[in-house]
């Protein structure tokens, strides 16, 4: 079976692996590597918009410095040692970083790049005329992300009754959060909600609209869509592009109105936290009621939780936690879930408690799949299984077939978590077996 997301490494790159010279280019990186079938636009891409000669590499191989006038990086946690060892191999004079992790620890780039972007930016050249070499972001709205500068026909996001050949492509209206979840990065990058002007949602969702091949799902990547006072006007511009939209928001903040809005503007999925069960969070109070309330007006429910493998040491504590969940799974009915390690984010309320645990080596870990924080190979390893294991038990279970949906529609999803069964299989297909 070929894989639909794939993985590349560093260490496929080779010096060797040189573009043809072009003159004067301006090129944007996305660290790490941009998986193509991931299908997210790295963030670079807003700043490309306003750069002449800009193309955006989703490869980050090795470029001749003679040609290129600016390296316009974007980097994240898990892309820190790739960045590095990118960066010294081209001219400092010439890199531009910024990011979620070139925000939060701008010192640790002063050696890499010759400016360092601090926070959310759309504005390159206002940006960087800036003094000294860490500077704050410039957001001015003016143009929308330099879709042309990336094939969306590629993208393969993990969507229930999304299948292969399905365009898929998202978009932002608004950035940052206000509030400050002890676990949630969101409000380091941007601390309060910043709404783009509705001539901008409106000129973006018009490209879109007539984009080729027009997409078939759209993503609103904002951190809860609804926190805008004028989230319906932004979600009829949204569903005018005539796609199945999913989006961010909160179980609190979902009533009647609500829901009937969203199925007026083809929402189809709405993504809530359920987060972790063992804590209790004002945002999901009536969570309970907002997930019978979608699903009686057809609306998917993806709900994401988050295991801290700290609290799951042990047969005994790991049983009873999935139990927990599980229960959960079946009293909501969710049509999608997504497990999530947790991740303690620098700058974060619960920094102080994990950062003890948290070493340089750890960056590379930081994709939400990892029980990194379990420094015993093996014990991580099970817990990674295991979280896997009971997303599977879900999807596969008679009640899901006969409650929910039938899994087995070889969409996105089903693919995906085949090909996990498939690479878990091979070391644990006794549980598989047994279980199964």
């Amino acid at each position: 079976m070929n894989k639909i997301f794939g993985n590349k490494t560093w260490e496929n790159i080779s010096f060797e692996s040189i573009i043809p010279r072009k003159r004067n280019r301006r090129i944007g990186l996305s660290f790490p590597e941009q998986k193509k079938s991931l299908g997210l636009e790295p963030s670079v891409l807003t700043v490309l918009s306003q750069v002449t000669n800009a193309e955006f590499s989703d490869r980050n191989l090795l470029f001749n410095d003679d040609d290129v006038d600016y390296y316009i990086c974007s980097v994240y946690i898990s892309g820190v040692d790739e960045f590095k060892k990118w960066a010294l191999q081209h001219n400092f004079n010439k890199i531009v970083v910024g990011g979620y992790h070139p925000t939060t620890f701008p010192e640790d780039f002063i050696k890499y790049a010759y400016k360092i972007v601090v926070g959310p930016c759309d504005d390159f050249f206002e940006t960087i005329s800036q003094s000294g070499q860490i500077v704050q972001g410039i957001s001015t709205y003016k143009e929308i992300p330099a879709y042309h500068l990336y094939d969306s026909g590629q993208n393969q996001q993990i969507i229930p009754n999304k299948h292969i050949d399905d365009t898929c492509t998202s978009i932002n209206t608004s950035m940052g959060c206000p509030f400050k979840c002890k676990f949630c990065c969101s409000p380091i990058m941007c601390s309060k909600l910043i709404s783009k002007p509705i001539e901008l949602v409106k000129k973006e969702c018009i490209y879109l609209e007539r984009k080729i091949p027009k997409p078939k799902w759209i993503f609103i990547r904002d951190e809860n869509f609804p926190l805008q006072k004028d989230w319906k006007h932004r979600l009829y511009l949204v569903s005018s592009i005539g796609a199945k939209i999913y989006l961010f928001c909160s179980a609190n903040l979902i009533d009647e109105d609500m829901v009937k809005t969203f199925k007026e503007c083809n929402v189809y999925m709405v993504c809530l936290g359920l987060e972790n069960i063992n804590d209790e969070y004002g945002k999901n109070k009536n969570l309970d009621a907002a997930c019978e309330l979608l699903r009686r007006y057809g609306i998917y429910v993806y709900l994401s939780f988050i295991v801290n493998p700290l609290e799951i040491v042990g047969r005994e504590k790991g049983i009873e936690f999935y139990k927990r969940l599980m229960n959960r799974f079946y009293d909501l009915k969710p049509e999608m879930i997504c497990g999530n390690f947790l991740m303690p984010f620098r700058g974060t309320p619960m920094w102080d408690e994990y950062y003890h645990l948290v070493s340089e080596e750890d960056y590379k870990y930081y994709d939400s799949k990892s029980a990194f924080l379990i420094k015993n190979k093996l014990c991580r390893e099970k817990m990674e299984f295991f979280m896997f294991y009971y997303q599977w038990l879900y999807y596969t279970s008679d009640f899901y077939q006969k409650e929910v949906r039938n899994f087995y529609v070889n969409d996105t999803l089903h693919l995906r978590f085949k090909e996990l069964k498939n690479e878990f299989d091979i070391k644990y297909s006794r549980i598989f077996d047994k279980r199964c």
